[in-house]
């Protein structure tokens, strides 16, 4: 109980943190719009035409100088693309996908005389100090200039470009990196943004930085392994805005990612991503694909799930995740597969996004990468402050986007897991690496934490591999055991190294071997199968038949229980409606969340004002109202209902939203089918188990608080 009781202590301070108001960049004049709800602006449309570069065999010294143009020009509105630079991406891969239009520029600095009312001049960097880059690209970006190398800006200084030098920066007593960076903390800091901060290699390096000079960020490229340049991170991560994130990369993962996460900040690795000042500014919505339905539990089965990595990186989904190995595999859909992918592709790309979605089979499932709203390993974070603004935003990039299965990587004791999961209500289950549960863990609010154990299982969690030989050989040996109850696996291949066939091989290979004993599900249908399975709720609802009063010719009422919100139901007449499900056999009702229009980017004013839960045992008459809401304006409602048993669920709206009829995108009711549920023996069972798991927990609190206290007093 003690455990439960910390669990507790932390959820309550967790969610009566209040969150800091996000403002808007300082010092730079823009058209990009960037509400406090979102990691990252989003730029105009982009112009009907664009004007486009080719970067395949562009000069590095050039490269830096074109972004920060870009930059400057998109922030306007679009009307710059730039395409190549990656060998096994072809030239116009994206630009062609999202039906951009577009025309090749002979030599891009044509494009300085075009758009030559956007530059005031140039910050001319030092290229034996490579940090002065970054110090230009910051000072350009507020100052309206291009960031240049000296061989540049003599060209770009003379006729016809006539571009006046404004800082040279080889002029000022700047030898290495820390006087570079404390350079730009003193002179451009206090006017940079305070809610987007970037880390990009100081080797004349070009993508992103058209979004850090369009914004006015700051550009770093500092180690916190090195107490002087951790001492510098800390200057500059200290004035940052609660909610702010860290766009690009680190010089070693592990440390920055664990230190970025001490500060409060999550990572958005996106060092290598191009043309974010073209893609964001897309329509910024997606249309995820309906769910499939679950299958049936079947006792003595072996579940498994498998899954890929490196989604969590932007510009892994830019670059690579479209090989002929990954998603363009023409053995893609053969088996069930979780895809780990960035929520924050709905800032950068949302339209690559939905290209995602639209060519999904039924066998792909979107899981969020390390940890959610941007890259942190769970257990570093020290304050609840930041801690809620990052769940916050994950839950609410979780309801745009229709992930609701997330990967975390960092250690993790069961009292944070509840913390974690309870301020994420989307969240349906969880995977996580590095982190030594020694069960399958399920919160109290029924979010099953599978763990990824690397050399042996763990839990429900098997290997983290590169290719397939140590997954099939666990598999075996589980198979060969012999154990007759039903059993649940996960794990984890390293996308670059693990071809899509070579999946789909061990699949057939496995179920050759053992015919009938396993089944490969998708991962949202393994978090629900392993809650069925123990008598615990799951989305009960999801494909079971659906009825309503009326409904609208283009917007049937099945459409409400496919697990999208791109869908909906719609009554065929203004008025009181409803909408009936029938789950099949009788369950003990748990929850509900209900989306409304909004949820699928109509108006809010269209969202279902006021309603009833109903239950019924024959689904016909003798409704019994068990849950009622008025006065709501919320786009998704997550709702507790009584522990009571129904076959037949019915939503009866009594309030549409302002025009008068019902609109309902879906309806997933939260239930444990009742011929499921768990004798007393069984409970005891896993009583040892869990005395175990408490000792860790015990070892996991006191070091999280040493922690928490080395931060409170500084070190």
């Amino acid at each position: 109980m003690k455990h439960k009781l910390i669990a507790a202590l932390l959820t309550f301070t967790l969610l009566c943190t209040v969150l800091v108001p996000i403002a808007g960049a300082s010092g730079v004049a823009q058209p990009l719009t960037w509400p406090k709800t979102q990691a990252m602006p989003s730029f105009p449309a982009p112009a009907e035409t664009l004007d486009a570069i080719n970067m395949n065999g562009m000069p590095y010294g050039e490269r830096a100088t074109i972004a920060v143009l870009q930059g400057l020009v998109n922030r306007e509105q679009p009307r710059i693309i730039t395409m190549g630079g990656y060998q096994e991406e072809p030239l116009e891969l994206w630009p062609q996908t999202l039906n951009l239009q577009y025309s090749f520029v002979d030599d891009w600095k044509a494009l300085v005389l075009k758009y030559r009312s956007a530059f005031k001049g140039l910050m001319v960097y030092n290229p034996d100090v490579h940090d002065t880059l970054n110090l230009a690209t910051t000072a350009a970006g507020l100052n309206d200039c291009l960031a240049a190398s000296p061989e540049l800006a003599a060209i770009l200084s003379a006729a016809p470009y006539n571009l006046s030098v404004v800082t040279d920066f080889n002029t000022l007593p700047i030898t290495n990196r820390l006087e570079a960076y404390e350079y730009l903390y003193q002179n451009y800091w206090p006017q940079c943004n305070k809610r987007l901060l970037f880390g990009l290699s100081n080797t004349e390096h070009m993508p992103l930085r058209d979004l850090a000079a369009a914004v006015g960020g700051a550009v770093l490229w500092l180690d916190p392994v090195y107490a002087e340049e951790e001492a510098m991170l800390t200057r500059f991560f200290n004035d940052l805005e609660t909610g702010a994130s860290y766009a690009g990369w680190w010089a070693q993962e592990g440390d920055g990612i664990g230190y970025s996460t001490r500060a409060g900040v999550p990572t958005i690795p996106a060092d290598h991503f191009m043309n974010y000042s073209v893609y964001s500014g897309m329509t910024r919505k997606v249309n995820p694909p309906a769910v499939p339905a679950k299958p049936a539990l079947q006792d003595g089965k072996i579940y498994v799930s498998l899954n890929y990595s490196d989604g969590d990186n932007i510009q892994y989904i830019e670059h690579a995740l479209r090989r002929s190995s990954l998603w363009e595999s023409p053995d893609r859909g053969k088996v069930p597969i979780g895809w780990t992918f960035s929520p924050m592709l709905l800032d950068a790309a949302p339209q690559m996004m939905e290209y995602f979605c639209q060519t999904a089979t039924p066998n792909d499932v979107l899981v969020a990468g390390p940890s959610g709203a941007g890259y942190a390993t769970v257990g570093d974070w020290r304050s609840l402050g930041a801690l809620k603004a990052y769940t916050d935003r994950t839950n609410d990039y979780f309801e745009q986007t229709n992930i609701n299965v997330i990967t975390t990587w960092g250690w993790m004791f069961e009292p944070f897991a509840e913390v974690y999961a309870r301020a994420i209500p989307s969240l349906i289950g969880m995977t996580m690496q590095e982190r030594y549960f020694q069960r399958l863990f399920v919160t109290t609010n029924h979010v099953p934490v599978v763990w990824f154990g690397n050399d042996q299982p763990g839990g429900a969690g098997l290997t983290y591999e590169w290719g397939t030989e140590k997954t099939k050989t666990q598999l075996s040996q589980i198979a060969d055991a012999g154990i007759e109850r039903t059993q649940f696996y996960a794990a984890q291949f390293l996308s670059w190294e693990t071809p899509v066939t070579q999946i789909a091989d061990m699949v057939d290979e496995l179920n050759a071997a053992y015919p009938g004993r396993f089944e490969f599900v998708r991962t949202d249908h393994f978090m629900m199968l392993l809650n069925e399975s123990q008598g615990r709720p799951f989305g009960a609802s999801l494909q079971k038949p659906v009825s309503a009063s009326s409904s609208a010719a283009n917007a049937p009422a099945q459409n409400a229980a496919d697990g999208s919100f791109s869908t909906g139901w719609q009554a065929g007449e203004a008025g009181e409606s409803w909408l009936q499900i029938d789950l099949g056999e009788a369950h003990c009702l748990e929850r509900y969340v209900l989306e409304n229009a909004s949820s699928n980017g109509l108006d809010a004013a269209l969202n279902t004002r006021a309603w009833q839960i109903q239950t019924s045992e024959n689904g016909v008459d003798g409704w019994q109202t068990i849950d009622s809401k008025k006065g709501n304006a919320d786009g998704v409602v997550y709702r507790s209902l009584p522990k009571v048993q129904a076959r037949h669920v019915r939503i009866l709206v009594t309030d549409p939203g302002a025009d008068g009829i019902a609109r309902i995108q879906d309806l997933e009711i939260f239930a444990a089918p009742v011929s499921a549920q768990k004798s007393i023996a069984d409970r005891l069972e896993g009583i040892p188990a869990k005395l175990t798991q408490l000792l860790w927990n015990v070892q996991y609190l006191i070091e999280f608080l040493k922690n928490l206290l080395g931060s409170l007093l500084g070190g």
